[in-house]
Formats: C-alpha cells, structure tokens, sequence
C-alpha cells in the first residue's frame, strides 16, 4: 500500500468567485509572471496533491475555466457568487468528495504563498486530523488569521450551510476549541485594494515550487 494511500485524504477548494469591487478590476485574472493568479494558485494546490481539487467560480467564470482547464481539478458555478464567500464555501463545501478527512480552503488572490506554506499548514493538520489549522500572522503587534485554512470532514457539513454573506469564521467561532494557529505570513498578503495590486507588482514573485 502506498504511503498517499495512508495518507488522511484531503480534499481542497479554491475561492474564485468574487467580483473584486474594491479592487476595481477581477483578481483571478491579474498576471502574476506568466500567468494569472487563479492559474497560479491551482498549480500550487495541484503540486500539493489533495484528494480533489475543486474551483469555485462566479464572475468571470468563462474566462476561469480557460485558464485551469488542462489542470487536474473540477470547477463549479456558484450561481450566489454575488452575495458574498459564504455561498462560494458552502458550494465547494457541497462538492467535495464524500468521506474525505478534511478539507482544504484557500483564496485565489494570496499572491505569497507558496508549496511550502500550504505543505507546513496539513503536516500540522495531520498531526490531529481533529482540528481546524488556520494560518495566522503578526500586523504590527497585532496576532491576525485567516485561509487558507483545513477543516476537519466532521465540520464540512456545517461549511455547506453558512451565511452566504460571511466566510469560514462563523465555523471557526464556533469551534475555538479545535483551532491550532500555523504561522504562514505569506498568507498576510492579498489584492483588496489597489495599494495591495501595486505591492504586488513591484515585487519579484518567485515561480510557485
């Protein structure tokens, strides 16, 4: 039997819907080297190698499918896409392989991360496949998390009927107690605003491991 066999199966969803309204132009197509950033983050969970790998698009969902068609992954429409990451979860949570181990979340526009941080985040999920391993960063003298983030399959029902309109955190509120902090403080970094755009292209971005 294969070590991936004995592995906790994992299953991943990629957050690509949004409509991008602060930022005032669709993040998942916004060219990071060669490539987009919703393209650039499906090959890195690609390279992690999960059970599944499903992408959640809305706006801009032709245009999605083009860029990771030839990839090994699912994409699915979130017809709610407009209403807020809530209803993106819920879909990815609604399409993911039955009795998989845990679950994967991550945004498309986390324009840092790399193989090593998502790989430093399910070697601490593995060690209790239990509990929910939310990354986390220091803002100044501030202690901050967020995605991406692994939920444990015990909780993938409650993901599949939360508030369209907020994200994972009412899970997580709810379930403090199963939450370890992973420090990956490449994942402090994403495209909201246009400031983050311009952060983004003044630096060098290394080609994903």
């Amino acid at each position: 039997m294969s070590t991936k066999q004995e592995s906790p199966r994992l299953a991943a969803v990629l957050l690509a819907a949004g409509p991008s309204s602060r930022l005032g132009e669709p993040k998942q197509m916004i060219r990071v080297g060669e490539e987009c950033l919703v393209r650039r983050s499906a090959r890195l969970l690609v390279a992690l190698d999960p059970e599944s790998i499903t992408v959640v698009t809305g706006c801009g969902a032709e245009e999605i499918e083009v860029e990771v068609q030839d990839l090994p992954l699912r994409t699915v429409f979130n017809r709610d896409w407009a209403q807020g990451m809530g209803g993106s979860i819920a879909c990815g949570a609604q399409n993911t392989p039955r009795d998989v181990d845990g679950i994967l979340i991550m945004a498309c526009d986390q324009w840092r991360l790399n193989l090593n941080d998502l790989e430093r985040l399910v070697t601490a999920w593995i060690a209790d496949i239990s509990r929910i391993c939310l990354a986390a960063w220091k803002e100044g003298r501030a202690f901050v998390s967020g995605p991406p983030v692994i939920f444990p399959g015990s909780l993938i029902h409650e993901l599949k009927f939360i508030a369209k309109d907020r994200g994972a955190r009412q899970v997580i509120d709810r379930h403090m107690e199963l939450v370890e902090f992973v420090k990956v403080k490449n994942a402090a970094f994403d495209l909201d605003r246009p400031e983050d755009l311009e952060q983004l292209r003044q630096e060098q971005i290394a080609e994903p491991q």
